[in-house]
């Protein structure tokens, strides 16, 4: 059976080139997939795939990285590492996710129970120390990009105009066309607001810079907004 310890080795210490990082995502993800079709029923998968989008095995796959980052020590001192080891991990991970009303779980393993019930202490990690810049890109980038489908998706016509306006005025001092009184465009903004806090308290990594969600919105939102309006 494959040993995925170098692979992890070269993770951790920064020296996985962006193609061995890409197949190493790949391989994740083609787990996780054997995990949900294997271990869940198929309700699970559409509930993943209607929560994430279509790059829903991605989107678990860096969450599940970045899982395994925190735990580099105890990964470490493993001597083998396995797919039945991962696909261990990324089930119990897949059932953090589900919410209790879930009961289509067929057993749960406990990721405490894989490690000898050892206590690691989770630290604090700062992705820019630990990971190489382009895998610190790649994955921000995939964050803003589900931020911005989860604005589209939440934010009616109206706000999504209202956002667009305010990017386009404040960040950019650019004029935004709209045919609407001024005193009314100030007043959707100042009730856009708390939705969006609340928006991005929940989907709003502290990693993610401002001026490249704003980059994104801006062209994923607000260039394509008479598209998205459609």
């Amino acid at each position: 059976m494959k040993n995925y310890k170098p692979f992890f080795e070269k993770f951790f210490n920064n020296q996985l080139t962006s193609e061995e990082f890409e197949k190493f995502l790949s391989e994740i993800e083609k787990i996780i997939k054997k995990v949900l079709r294997t271990s869940f029923y198929a309700q699970i998968e559409e509930f993943f795939q209607k929560l994430c989008g279509t790059e829903y095995l991605r989107e678990l796959a860096y969450e599940l990285l970045l899982r395994f980052l925190r735990n580099r020590d105890y990964l470490l001192s493993l001597n083998y590492i396995n797919e039945k080891y991962i696909f261990s991990c990324a089930k119990n991970f897949i059932l953090q996710h589900l919410s209790s009303g879930f009961k289509s779980v067929k057993k749960e393993i406990s990721f405490a129970n894989l490690k000898s019930q050892e206590s690691l202490e989770e630290e604090k990690i700062n992705l820019e120390e630990s990971l190489p810049q382009y895998v610190v890109d790649y994955l921000e980038t995939h964050r803003i990009y589900h931020i911005i489908r989860i604005l589209k998706e939440r934010l009616t016509s109206k706000e999504l105009e209202t956002l667009c306006w305010y990017i386009y005025k404040q960040i950019y001092q650019e004029e935004f066309q709209l045919n609407v009184d001024r005193n009314v465009i100030y007043k959707r903004w100042e009730r856009l607001r708390p939705k969006l806090r609340e928006i991005l308290r929940e989907d709003l990594d502290e990693e993610i810079t401002s001026s490249k969600l704003f980059e994104l919105i801006r062209s994923e939102i607000c260039e394509k907004l008479s598209y998205i309006l459609k």
